[in-house]
C-alpha cells in the first residue's frame, strides 16, 4: 500500500518532525479540507494564504488547491517541493512522473493556485 501510515515509510521524517506545540492534522482524503478541521483551524488564526508542498502534485496537492478556492483561500504551490509518480496511461503505456507533475502544475496555474517554481521565490 502506497500510503500505509503504520509502515516505516508512513512515518514523519525526523528532520521535519513537528515542534511540541505544532498541530498535526491527519487527512483521510486527497483534499486536505475533507474530513479534517483544517478550515476551522485556519479560520481561527485568520490565515487566507496557503503554501502547498507534498506528494502527489496531481492528487493531494491538486485536490487541496482546488478546495482552497472553494473555501476562500489563496494557494501557492511550491513546484520543487512537490512530486508525482509515473502513472499508467490507460492504453498500456506510462506517463512519466515529470510529465504528470508538469501538467498538474499547468492545470492549477490556470485558476486554482499561483506556482512558485523554485522554493527560493518564497524567501
Amino acid at each position: 500500500m502506497l500510503f500505509d501510515r503504520d509502515a516505516e515509510r508512513g512515518q514523519i521524517i525526523p528532520a521535519v518532525e513537528p515542534l511540541p506545540d505544532e498541530a498535526i492534522i491527519e487527512k483521510p482524503f486527497p483534499n486536505s479540507f475533507a474530513g479534517t478541521d483544517l478550515d476551522e483551524r485556519l479560520s481561527a488564526i485568520g490565515r487566507k494564504s496557503l503554501i502547498l508542498a507534498g506528494f502527489a502534485t496531481h492528487m493531494c496537492i491538486s485536490s487541496t488547491a482546488r478546495a482552497a478556492v472553494d473555501h476562500g483561500y489563496r494557494a501557492t504551490v511550491v513546484a520543487d517541493a512537490c512530486a508525482a509518480r509515473d502513472l499508467p496511461d490507460g492504453r498500456g503505456g506510462v506517463v512519466p512522473a515529470s510529465t504528470v507533475h508538469h501538467v498538474a502544475l499547468i492545470e492549477l496555474s490556470d485558476r486554482f493556485a499561483a506556482i512558485a517554481h523554485d522554493h527560493r521565490q518564497l524567501i
